[in-house]
């Protein structure tokens, strides 16, 4: 799990972000949150490792949300010590312990969460299919 930090004063790298430490650690699959530098930052979307190559890293299924400020993450105690809050000028990827990832997830609006937007769309099909059988039995019970 990672943090990949952008002055949103500049543009946002779209799916590539270049990286300068943590090459030999960092791998598709990897999970990641985009961090918006400066006053007001904080995180401000998900995404996912696809590919790295060298000096940079492509994300993709990016979900973007209104920021969770620095200042929600510093007073979490789980998230207190990460190394974006210590070291802000450092360069990509900062690392996000285990224990610190939930701070930011529980934050995350459940329908932009991989595995929430799955149930959420299974559920939306249930609910349509379970509507067109009642509407079937309707039908069929008006027409006998």
């Amino acid at each position: 799990m990672w943090l990949l930090q952008y002055n949103p004063a500049h543009e946002q790298p779209a799916n590539r972000w270049p990286i300068r430490r943590y090459r030999d650690r960092i791998g598709v699959g990897d999970e990641v949150a985009l961090w918006a530098s400066g006053p007001g930052g904080g995180v401000t979307g998900l995404g996912q490792v696809i590919a790295t190559t060298d000096g940079a890293v492509e994300i993709d299924h990016v979900r973007s949300f209104p920021v969770i400020r620095r200042e929600q993450l510093k007073d979490d105690p789980r998230f207190a010590k990460a190394l974006i809050l210590r070291m802000p000028g450092g360069g990509n990827p900062f690392p996000v312990e285990p224990g610190q990832w939930p701070a930011i997830t529980e934050r995350v609006p459940a329908e932009l969460h991989l595995v929430g937007k799955t149930v959420l769309g299974a559920a939306a099909l249930a609910a349509a299919g379970a509507t067109a059988i009642r509407e079937a039995v309707r039908s069929v019970r008006r027409a006998q």
